[in-house]
């Protein structure tokens, strides 16, 4: 990309008179930043400007640029660096002839793990970082984004999921895997809750439009209702291994509809909160902890199903294997 487009597209005021003519690619890390590349000064820093440099920016824009190093590469200064990342990002998606497709956090986590990986490219909802996403991308490239703010800055005209009807969901025993038939198929035991399936179903309905092949053998859900079967001393067993499963939930707007859908599996369930969201759970029975430790003391009690709002990653060093000890000589 030449400076003078750089500059129309991001209505960014040039701080002296460079050299250099082009950029070949976008970093937002100053420590990946090689010859020729544009540095984003996310962090208004000085000392990664003076970095970036050092490794062979050719152009660095930011909305502070208090002192220019070099007068050989451009220093570009713009009132709102995210504006023009996301004006950058539209230029690089149009360019390339890209598309985004909209979608929420469960939709966009069932669809890329039912596709290849390169079908779709998910994007950030952090815009510097999309912006290198799509810039890194080829020809003709398909994305996701759950960030609707962000989506439609990008691509206004962006694809988005149409409503399923017809669809009939079977008794599942399990409230893991579901049983369902859509357009005259039955799908049988794919593993997620019921709660999910006409997400499911409007993600093959896209899906078979676009004439792309999925697979659900691949389904897991790490994000939203994510399983974890223990023990009874909660050392961690093989999914389907347990009769004691404790589940993770990230987003606390879901956490109502799975309770009710969890009641009618077993009356004994615990639901853990953090306590710091005590105030919006509208449910009688909720036992708040403060740490990982309280978590682990309540864990202790006789449950079958236990949902914990927080996102499972944060937890995971809470239910380990089990490890033998090895007697030492010394």
């Amino acid at each position: 990309m030449r400076i003078d487009n750089l500059l129309q597209i991001t209505d960014g005021m040039l701080q002296n008179i460079p050299s250099v003519q082009q950029i070949e690619s976008i970093k937002i890390d100053p420590l990946k930043v090689q010859r020729g590349d544009l540095f984003i000064d996310v962090k208004n820093s000085l000392q990664n400007q003076i970095l970036a440099y050092e490794n062979g920016a050719f152009a660095i824009i930011s909305e502070n640029i208090s002192q220019i190093i070099d007068n050989e590469i451009a220093w570009i200064e713009v009132d709102s660096l995210r504006l023009a990342v996301v004006k950058l990002s539209r230029y690089e998606l149009n360019k390339k002839n890209g598309k985004i497709l909209f979608l929420d956090d469960i939709e966009q986590e069932i669809l890329h793990s039912i596709i290849k990986h390169n079908e779709f490219i998910k994007l950030s909802s952090n815009a510097y970082k999309t912006l290198v996403s799509i810039k890194q991308s080829g020809e003709n490239s398909k994305f996701t984004c759950s960030d609707e703010r962000l989506t439609y800055s990008i691509d206004p005209s962006c694809s988005t999921l149409k409503e399923s009807f017809n669809i009939k969901v079977f008794t599942s025993s399990s409230p893991f895997f579901s049983s369902f038939t859509f357009k005259d198929i039955f799908y049988h035991n794919i593993r997620v809750p019921n709660i999910f399936i006409k997400k499911v179903c409007n993600i093959i309905t896209y899906l078979s439009l676009d004439n792309t092949i999925y697979n659900f053998n691949n389904l897991c859900l790490k994000k939203h209702f994510s399983s974890k079967f223990v023990d009874c001393k909660l050392q961690k067993r093989e999914f389907g291994q347990s009769s004691k499963v404790i589940i993770f939930e990230k987003d606390i707007a879901l956490i109502s509809s799975e309770i009710k859908y969890l009641q009618k599996f077993t009356d004994e369930l615990l639901v853990c909160v953090p306590k710091k969201y005590s105030k919006y759970i509208r449910f009688d029975k909720f036992i708040s902890f403060g740490n990982n430790a309280d978590l682990m003391d309540i864990l202790k009690q006789n449950f079958r199903y236990a949902l914990v709002l927080g996102e499972r990653l944060l937890y995971k060093d809470l239910f380990l294997p089990k490890t033998s000890k090895q007697m030492s000589l010394f």
